[in-house]
């Protein structure tokens, strides 16, 4: 009788189911590690049990901090025969975590008494937020009277995108109201006017 184990065909078909058993290990290990969570590391450690661990980074904390602002200074207005261009807004005062410097831009159609409009913020200092205004109605600014020269309120939320300092990661919305003085509304005209705002809400920072 032939001995089997030395048979070229068996050993061959051994060899081959060898391979495969190999080929299919580190395929299932590459699924593995595709799949796992974001934030693992791609060390792996050996429990006392002999299982294998995925080692993953600690979660961030996460802390809310509440945010309030005053400030005052000068907005400077452009305006056309279609809306008035906020081209530049800057002023100081007190902000949570030193945020004691404001600046932006802006800009609305100005067709009524009370029009929505947008821009773009920021408050800066030792820490700082870049923020924006998203017109819409809960964002408006109210002239009190028909005509220039009359006074205007200002009110609506402003999104945080970006912070730095002890603001780094942070995200949240603030509401904010202010007001300033007109002097014309004569398309070409510009003019400079002081104003006042404040600023307020919770803010989550990723740490």
């Amino acid at each position: 009788m032939r001995n089997l184990s030395k048979s070229p065909g068996i050993e061959n078909k051994g060899s081959a189911a060898r391979k495969a058993m190999a080929i299919g290990a580190v395929g299932l290990m590459g699924t593995f590690m595709a799949v796992a969570p974001v934030g693992a590391t791609n060390s792996l450690s050996h429990s006392p049990s002999g299982h294998t661990a995925l080692t993953s980074h600690a979660a961030k904390k996460i802390v809310r901090v509440a945010f309030k602002g005053t400030y005052s200074g000068t907005i400077a207005l452009l305006w056309s025969s279609s809306g008035v261009e906020a081209t530049s807004v800057s002023g100081h005062g007190t902000g949570t975590y030193g945020a004691n410097k404001m600046s932006g831009t802006g800009g609305g159609s100005a067709a009524s008494t009370c029009d929505p409009f947008s821009g773009t913020g920021a408050l800066s200092g030792p820490s700082g937020l870049k923020m924006r205004i998203v017109s819409s109605p809960k964002t408006q600014a109210c002239a009190a009277g028909s005509a220039a020269p009359t006074s205007v309120s200002v009110k609506g939320v402003a999104t945080v995108v970006s912070g730095t300092g002890k603001f780094k990661g942070a995200t949240g919305i603030l509401n904010f109201k202010g007001s300033f003085s007109i002097q014309s509304t004569t398309a070409g005209s510009k003019e400079s006017d002081s104003f006042s705002a404040t600023l307020t809400g919770v803010l989550t920072i990723k740490k």
